[in-house]
C-alpha cells in the first residue's frame, strides 16, 4: 500500500494526534485519540487538506465578479436595443458604446471593494448569494454612479464621448443577475474542490448542534471536539489549551465555540493568539433570544448585541397572506403535470388513495386537514398507535429516530420514500395554502399531541404553520423536538417577508442534498 493512500494518511493524522499528550505543558492531562468517524460527536477522519487562503479568496472572488460585469455590459446593451427605440441604443452601435461605457465593470468591483464585501466574505460560515443580494444592489448601484461620475468628468474635460443614464441602468439591472449566478457557480466548484477544516469546542445540546450542522454543510469537514474546562470528557480531543497544537496538527481553518458560561483568562489568551491564523466564531450567551434581525452596536467602546423586538403589524399579515395567495396559485397551475403524473405513481405503488389527510394545528390551534401524497400503504390503526406511542415524545431524540418505527414495519413505500426524500410529497399542501390553512413559509404543523407547548412556545401558533420553514432548512429530521420548538418561536418573533424568502431560496438546496431526509 502506497504512502498516498487516504487510509494510511488518517492513520498518519491519528497517531499525529494521539501525540499532542506528549507536550512540554506538565499540567495538562493527556487528551485522548481523535474519535473515529462514526463517533456520537461526528468527529471525522482527518483528511489531506484541500483549502484556499483568504488572499487567494478574495483574488478568485474579485475576478469572478469582474468577468460577470464584462459579461453583463454587453448583453444589457443587446437587451436594451431590443427594448429602447432611441437611435443611441441600437445594435449597430453595440461596440460603440461598450467603449463608452467600458468603465462599468471596473467601478462594480471597486465599489463592492469599497462597501468591504470582500473583505467579510471569508468569514462567514454559510456564504449565501440570497443574503448577498442586498449589499450586491447597493454596491453594483454605486458602480453605476461612480462610472456615470467618471465618465462625465472625463466627457468634459477631455471630450472623450459621454455615458448614457439608461445604459448603466440596464446593465445594473443585468448585472446583479449575472454577478449573482457567477457567485452560485463559483461557490459550487469551490465547495467541491475545498474543505473548511472545524474544531468544536464546547459540550453538551449546543454544542452537538453545532456539530450537527457541520456534518450537514458539505463544504465543511469537522475534525473533532475540545473542551473549555479541566475534566477532557468522552469524545473530545483536547482543552482549550491545546487549540494551538491541535490546530497546527490537525490543519484546523475555523473555530466554532459553544455557549458557556464564563471564559478564563487562559482561554480569552489562546483564542488572542489563534486570531492570526484560524478563524473564530463564538455562539453568544443567550443565543436563544438572538436572531438575524439582532444588531452589535456599542457603549462606550464595550460591545453590546440589541435583541430585536418581536413585532408581526396588520400590515406583515398582510403581506404574508398575499404573498401566499399569488405563489400558491401560481404554483399550482405551473406544476399541475408534474401533480397528476405523481398522482398516478402513487396509485399504481399501492392499492388506496392517492392523498394522505391528516388532522394538524393551525393558527390560534385551530385543526385543519393537511393533504400530502400518500406514501405509506394503508394502515391507519397503526399510525394511530405510532402517533400515541409516548416513547415518540422524548423530546430530546431526533425526529428521524422518533419515526423509524414506520420504515421497520415495512409501512413506506418504495415510490412513497422517493417523495419523501426530494418533497414531492409536500405539494398538495399549496392547496392548503391557498385555502388559508397553512403559509408556504411557517412553523412546523404540529400534531394534535405535539400540541403541549407552553409559555413562550407558544408564540409559534400566532402564524400559519409552513411547507417549509427553519426547521426544514436547519436540519430536518436530525433536529430534536426542543429544536423545532426554538426555531418556531425565532421565526415568529423576528419574521420579516425577506426571511421568507431567504428560507425559500434555500430550500430547494436542502432537498436536492437531502439533507435530514428519512
Amino acid at each position: 500500500m502506497s504512502s498516498s493512500d487516504p487510509k494510511v494518511k488518517t492513520r498518519k493524522t491519528r497517531d499525529r494526534t494521539a501525540a499532542i499528550a506528549v507536550t512540554n505543558e506538565p499540567n495538562l492531562a493527556a487528551p485522548p485519540p481523535l474519535p473515529e468517524p462514526d463517533d456520537s460527536d461526528g468527529a471525522r477522519a482527518a483528511s489531506p487538506s484541500r483549502t484556499i487562503k483568504d488572499r487567494d479568496l478574495t483574488l478568485v472572488q474579485i475576478s469572478c465578479d469582474f468577468v460577470c460585469a464584462c459579461i453583463a455590459l454587453p448583453l444589457s446593451l443587446l437587451v436594451l436595443s431590443r427594448l429602447s427605440l432611441a437611435s443611441a441604443n441600437e445594435s449597430g452601435r453595440l461596440l460603440a458604446n461598450m467603449r463608452v461605457d467600458s468603465l462599468f465593470p471596473i467601478a462594480v468591483v471597486v465599489a463592492l471593494a469599497l462597501g468591504g464585501t470582500y473583505r467579510v466574505a471569508h468569514r462567514r460560515l454559510q456564504p449565501s448569494a440570497f443574503l448577498e443580494l442586498r449589499e450586491l444592489c447597493f454596491g453594483v448601484g454605486c458602480g453605476c454612479v461612480l462610472a456615470l461620475a467618471i465618465g462625465s468628468f472625463l466627457h468634459g474635460a477631455f471630450g472623450t464621448p459621454e455615458p448614457f443614464v439608461t445604459q448603466l441602468v440596464m446593465a445594473v439591472i443585468v448585472a446583479i443577475g449575472v454577478i449573482t449566478v457567477g457567485r452560485v457557480v463559483l461557490r459550487f466548484f469551490l465547495r467541491t474542490l475545498t474543505t473548511t477544516r472545524v474544531l468544536v469546542v464546547g459540550s453538551g445540546t449546543t454544542a452537538d448542534r453545532i456539530m450537527l450542522s457541520v456534518r450537514q454543510e458539505p463544504a465543511m469537514t469537522l475534525v473533532g471536539r475540545a473542551v473549555d474546562g479541566d475534566t477532557v470528557d468522552a469524545g473530545a480531543i483536547g482543552r482549550v489549551t491545546d487549540l494551538p497544537e491541535l490546530c497546527r496538527q490537525l490543519d484546523v481553518h475555523r473555530i466554532l465555540v459553544a455557549a458557556n458560561e464564563q471564559f478564563s483568562a487562559a482561554s480569552l489568551d489562546t483564542y488572542r493568539r489563534l486570531q492570526n491564523s484560524v478563524h473564530i466564531a463564538m455562539v453568544p450567551r443567550y443565543f436563544e433570544l438572538i436572531s438575524w434581525r439582532s444588531r452589535l452596536t456599542d457603549l462606550s467602546g464595550t460591545p453590546l448585541l440589541e435583541i430585536a423586538q418581536p413585532h408581526l403589524s396588520a400590515w406583515d399579515k398582510f403581506m404574508k397572506r398575499a404573498f401566499d395567495l399569488c405563489m400558491s396559485s401560481a404554483v399550482l397551475v405551473a406544476l399541475s403535470p408534474l401533480l397528476v403524473v405523481v398522482a398516478v405513481g402513487v396509485k399504481l405503488s399501492s392499492p388506496g388513495p392517492v392523498f394522505f389527510r391528516q388532522v394538524r394545528l393551525g393558527r390560534s390551534t385551530e385543526p385543519f386537514r393537511l393533504i400530502k401524497f400518500r406514501s405509506m400503504t394503508i394502515d391507519t390503526e397503526a399510525a394511530t398507535a405510532a402517533e400515541a406511542d409516548p416513547e415518540r415524545d422524548d423530546p430530546a431524540l431526533p425526529l428521524r429516530e422518533l419515526r423509524n418505527k414506520d420504515d421497520e414495519t415495512g409501512r413506506i413505500t418504495g415510490f412513497g420514500a422517493f417523495l419523501r426524500r426530494t418533497g414531492i410529497d409536500e405539494i398538495p399542501q399549496f392547496i392548503n395554502v391557498f385555502k388559508g390553512d397553512m403559509s408556504i413559509v411557517g412553523p412546523r404543523p404540529f400534531v394534535p399531541n405535539e400540541s403541549n407547548v407552553e409559555g413562550w412556545a407558544t408564540r409559534r401558533f400566532e402564524v400559519r404553520p409552513g411547507i417549509t420553514g427553519l426547521w426544514q432548512v436547519s436540519g430536518r429530521n436530525d433536529l430534536t423536538r426542543n429544536d423545532l420548538v426554538q426555531l418556531d418561536y425565532l421565526y415568529v418573533a423576528s419574521w420579516s417577508l425577506w426571511w421568507d424568502l431567504k428560507i425559500m431560496f434555500e430550500t430547494p438546496m436542502t432537498l436536492v442534498r437531502g439533507t435530514g431526509a428519512y
